[in-house]
């Protein structure tokens, strides 16, 4: 039985360097300190962070169950 996402330490984990990068892209961009081509840049890979460290771990999981 697979537990919910919420109780992966790994997921959980991705998810909030995905936030953090995300949250800081648009937090530079509204302050001005960055372009919006590298704010883009950097919420971009905020969300390929989640997608790869949640199907890693997912990959991973269907191998050692």
């Amino acid at each position: 039985m697979e537990k919910p996402w919420y109780k992966s330490k790994t997921k959980v984990g991705g998810i909030l360097i995905g936030i953090s990068l995300i949250t800081g892209g648009a937090g530079y961009y509204l302050t001005g300190e960055t372009t919006s081509t590298d704010a883009i840049l950097q919420i971009l890979t905020g969300l390929g962070a989640i997608l790869t460290i949640t199907g890693i771990r997912d990959a991973i999981g269907q191998y050692f169950d």
